[in-house]
């Protein structure tokens, strides 16, 4: 089975960098610069995962996942949150908007794509942030 994972984020360096790696582990990405086209973008098709920054210019990553958690969406699949700042002080706000996880960035090549592939797994608890 071939994933789908939703990337958002207004950098397009940071775009580019996830969807290389991701696609070279066999992942299909659908790319979003702003909050309003991730809406779009899985209203037009659900994704497997998503990943999104947390400081955007029209709705930060913390807002867009209360909203794609909230009814009319009503997202279930693993939604990370990706952060430069301090992990450890997002933790509480990530949590309540209803993430699975959050990334700090800059993050490690050979972590980011195993935390991918650990979300994926069918059996993983969505909806638990994973430890460290």
């Amino acid at each position: 089975m071939t994933y789908t994972i939703l990337v958002v984020d207004d950098n397009e360096m940071n775009l580019s960098l996830m969807s290389k790696i991701l696609e070279l582990e066999g992942y299909q990405v659908r790319l979003a610069y702003t909050g309003i086209e991730a809406i779009q973008s899985v209203i037009q098709k659900m994704p497997d995962m998503a990943i999104l920054d947390v400081m955007m210019p029209d709705i930060n990553g913390l807002e867009l996942c209360r909203r794609l958690r909230q009814p009319p969406l009503n997202v279930t699949v693993p939604i990370v949150l990706l952060s430069a700042m301090n992990a450890e002080t997002e933790r509480e706000r990530v949590v309540e908007a209803g993430a699975n996880d959050l990334w700090a960035k800059p993050f490690d090549l050979e972590v980011f794509r195993r935390r991918v592939g650990e979300l994926l797994k069918p059996t993983h608890p969505s909806g638990n942030l994973q430890s460290k």
